[in-house]
This record gives structure tokens, C-alpha cells and sequence, in this order.
């Protein structure tokens, strides 16, 4: 049976707010479900323990905690040493290959995995900076594959990458739903109509500009609800700015802040809406659990959305910033019940039928048969 040791950068070690479970950590998670059954065996490396690896210890995958450190070279003997733990490591799961959930992972393991001829694969799932790109892999072993969770995250880096790494080979495979837990429901009935937001508080999820949209949903009709659905994972004090802003624009009374929930699939089928209002937002995985359910989505024409949303037949695409406009497409939705109807029926046809994990699953054991074969 071959093998694959996968390696996640969280939880980190005394970061509690990064314990909690993010949506690479779940797109992994649903894959790590899926290989046992196409013949493949699973190791995990973390650095410290949380919800990713309950869930691990649930499932029975075996893993390894390890507060692996990007390699230095002004620290050369540190880098020896994480080095020389990573070859431990691999010499005793003895994998066929790599599988890195996250661009950096690779600056504290290539050279170990390297030594060893074992080919790796770096899983991008948001954007890089250049300069960071062109440090993470200088001077190091190259994974040999890249795989990008959107054709317009590969788009965008790509071409920085290449210079970096011109033998490596890219590859896009979009995020799978759990479909048994994401289930459709119909029109929730009766008031107030509900409009959501899931996403942590980082700013390029732009909840101000949700804010702003309430305000302007709320001049045309007061039967709404907002709900905010997420944490503020960098505590940064990004909630009370929120709370505050919500005050200032008189809605604050509409509003609830619901923090982390693991209840997401009951929440999504309260909604009759679901707004992702983020600058360049890389894949969009909450936008696929939303047409799961059946629920339409208001989303910002940029990064790898308008690839998961048919624009008028699966959701509404709007420009990024116009929260006038995700407004009237939003109240378009509550106020014309037969558009709703149709933009739900269609959803969920197209989440089934693109976004299944067993899909996703083929997509990358694929690229690991071409990748082991070579």
C-alpha cells in the first residue's frame, strides 16, 4: 500500500486562537477520510494539538506532533537539527510522497525530504507575497508538484513560482463539500429574513462592508436579521470594531455576533441568504457549503469565486466594495421568492455535482499516481 505523510501548520503551540478548525484544515481533513478506501495510508505531522487533531484521533489517523521552525540559515544549527528530526520522522513512516497543506511548510522540511528522494507537493490554498515565494523555496529541494485551490489563485503566483521553481508542475483542484452533513432545506418560513456572513474577522473577508449593506437593506425593509458567524482568530480586536460600527450606523439592534460555531450546516439552512463580500477571496469553500443547502449566495466578482458561482443561476456576483449593490442583490432575492427558488434548485445540482469530497478525492490521488509513477 503506498503512503502519504501530510503536513499541516496547525494548531501552533500557545496559540490557542489558532487551535480552532480552519477551512484548509477541513479540506484536509475530508481528503484524510477519503484515501484509506483508494488504497493509500495517511500520516499527519502537526506542531501542537486542537480540533485538527481531535478530529485526527477520531478518525483513527495516526500523527505526529512535531513545532517543526522554518529553516534559517543565519541559525544554522537549529536547521540542522529540525532537519535531522524531519528525516526521523520520514525514515519511519517511509512515505511515497509528501503532501504540504500550506505554501511555507516546505522551508522547514525540503531539504530533509530531499536527502531522502521523496517528492513533495505544496498545497496553496492563499496568496504569497513574491518575496516570500522566492524565500521559501531558495536554495532548497522544489516540491514536485504544485496544487492551487482556484484557476485564479495559480493565475496570480504562478508566474512568481515558475521562476523559483521551473521544473515543478501546477495543478488546480477546488475544495470539496461534505455533502452528507450539508444538506438542502427549503424556504425557511416566516420572519425575519436572515442574512449571513460566515468567515473570521481578517479584513479581506470585509465584514464592514456587510455592515454597510444591512444599513442599506434595512432603509427598503426592517423584517431582517444579520448574522455574523466567526471569530476573531488573530486577536487582533477586530469584533469590537465591528460592534462598534454596528452601533454607529444605527443597526446594532439587527445584528447578532454569533462567534465560532460548529453548527455551521444548521446555520446555513436558516439563512435565506448567504453574503461573502471578500476582496480576492482564494477558493471560497463556505460559498459551496451554502449551495449545498440550497441557499443562495451574494458574493464579490474577484478571486475564485465567479469559478463556483453561475452569476444569475447559482448566486449573484457582485464588484468588491459595492455594498449598495450586494444590498439589491440580496433584497432581489428575499423579496422575489420564485428567483430564490430557482437560484437554491440549481445550487445544490451544481455543489453535487462539482464540489462532492469523492471528486475532489480523484482530483488529487491523480496527481499522486502521476507523481509516484515518475
Amino acid at each position: 500500500m503506498k503512503s502519504c505523510l501530510f503536513i499541516n501548520n496547525s494548531p501552533q503551540p500557545g496559540r490557542k486562537h489558532l487551535a480552532k478548525l480552519g477551512g484548509g484544515g477541513k479540506s484536509l481533513l475530508s481528503l484524510l477520510a477519503q484515501i484509506p478506501e483508494q488504497g493509500w495510508q495517511a500520516h499527519v505531522v502537526v506542531p501542537g494539538e486542537g480540533q485538527f487533531t481531535d478530529a485526527l484521533v477520531d478518525m483513527g489517523i495516526p500523527h505526529t506532533i512535531f513545532p517543526f521552525r522554518l529553516l534559517d540559515w543565519r541559525r544554522p544549527m537549529e536547521a540542522a537539527r529540525t532537519t535531522l528530526a524531519w528525516r526521523r520522522i520520514m525514515q519511519k513512516v517511509n512515505p511515497t510522497l509528501i503532501h504540504a497543506n500550506g505554501f511555507d511548510l516546505s522551508r522547514s522540511f525540503a531539504l530533509a525530504a530531499g536527502s531522502l528522494n521523496i517528492p513533495f507537493i505544496t498545497h496553496v490554498r492563499f496568496p504569497i507575497e513574491p518575496e516570500g515565494a522566492r524565500w521559501v523555496l531558495r536554495g532548497l529541494p522544489k516540491p514536485a508538484a504544485f496544487i492551487f485551490n482556484s484557476q485564479a489563485m495559480q493565475d496570480r503566483l504562478w508566474p512568481d513560482v515558475i521562476k523559483n521553481a521551473p521544473h515543478s508542475r501546477p495543478y488546480t483542484v477546488h475544495n470539496a463539500v461534505d455533502l452528507a452533513s450539508f444538506t438542502p432545506a427549503p424556504w425557511p418560513e416566516g420572519s425575519p429574513y436572515r442574512i449571513g456572513i460566515v468567515a473570521n474577522f481578517a479584513p479581506f473577508k470585509r465584514h464592514e462592508d456587510f455592515l454597510r449593506m444591512a444599513a442599506e437593506m434595512l432603509k427598503t425593509r426592517q423584517d431582517l436579521e444579520f448574522l455574523i458567524v466567526g471569530d476573531d482568530t488573530e486577536g487582533a480586536g477586530r469584533r469590537a470594531v465591528l460592534e462598534t460600527l454596528a452601533e454607529e450606523l444605527g443597526i446594532a439592534p439587527y445584528v447578532r455576533f454569533l462567534g465560532h460555531r460548529a453548527d455551521i450546516p444548521d446555520i446555513m439552512r436558516q439563512l435565506h441568504v448567504l453574503v461573502v463580500p471578500s476582496q480576492f477571496e482564494p477558493f471560497g469553500r463556505v460559498v459551496i457549503e451554502a449551495m449545498a443547502c440550497g441557499r443562495p449566495v451574494v458574493a464579490s466578482r474577484d478571486g475564485g469565486i465567479p469559478e463556483i458561482i453561475d452569476d444569475g443561476k447559482t448566486g449573484s456576483l457582485v464588484e468588491v466594495g459595492d455594498y449598495a449593490g450586494f444590498a439589491r442583490a440580496a433584497l432581489d432575492l428575499i423579496d422575489n421568492r420564485e428567483r430564490w427558488e430557482n437560484f437554491s434548485r440549481n445550487s445544490v445540482e451544481a455543489a453535487q455535482r462539482r464540489f462532492s469530497i469523492q471528486a475532489h478525492t480523484k482530483n488529487i490521488l491523480d496527481i499522486y499516481g502521476e507523481l509516484s509513477a515518475r
